[in-house]
């Protein structure tokens, strides 16, 4: 995910504040999640908007650390709780997959 061939989408709302902390792989999936859950909150906007959609977000490296079912938080308060993390290579996928799998369970 350090790897820098791709790269966040330029010129949206998120740009700046993703390429100054992670302008690699890593960056253009957290562009791509903002940018989805923005387009989610658009959807469901108004006085009588209900939300039946959750996230989970799994980071791992050496630990594994997981935002579950996630309901509730804007499209910036996500982007400020994944900037924190950083991207690293030589996971190990073989524990990720397995977590992932528990938490979709």
């Amino acid at each position: 995910m350090d790897i820098k061939d791709i790269r966040p989408l330029p010129n949206t709302p998120s740009s700046d504040r993703i390429t100054r902390r992670c302008n690699n792989r890593f960056g253009a999936v957290l562009s791509s999640l903002y940018n989805f859950r923005s387009a989610r909150a658009a959807a469901v906007a108004g006085p009588q908007a209900a939300r039946w959609d959750s996230y989970s977000i799994l980071f791992y490296h050496a630990t594994m650390n997981v935002r579950k079912n996630d309901f509730f938080s804007s499209p910036y308060q996500l982007l400020d709780a994944t900037l924190h993390y950083a991207a690293s290579r030589s996971t190990n996928f073989t524990v990720a997959v397995e977590r992932a799998k528990s938490v979709v369970q």
